[in-house]
């Protein structure tokens, strides 16, 4: 499974047979907004969304970047299960609302 990063669409992506998962972020100021993260239904709990949310947080932290992670399910879910990368998170509300 490959996980490609679309700069230009700001969003890292996993094609799924006919479908792709992806994650979609924001960027500003040296901080990355991961607002929202998709699995088609027939493709879901196969470990593919922490496949492309490892990448994202791998490319964040080589990047320096910081992550607010908007996304329920990140926030809740994946960060509970992937702590390593909650000293990228950036405390309080994000600022691009």
């Amino acid at each position: 499974m490959k996980v490609i990063h679309d700069r230009e669409k700001k969003r890292f992506v996993v094609k799924t047979g006919i479908y792709e998962a992806n994650l979609m972020y924001t960027e500003k100021d040296g901080v990355l907004d991961f607002y929202h993260i998709y699995v088609p239904d027939p493709y879901r709990n196969q470990g593919i969304a922490a496949k492309i949310l490892i990448e994202a947080f791998e490319y964040a932290k080589k990047e320096g970047y910081q992550v607010v992670p908007t996304c329920p399910f990140i926030a809740n879910d994946f960060l509970s299960r992937f702590s390593e990368y909650q000293e990228l998170v950036k405390p309080g509300e994000f600022p691009f609302v």
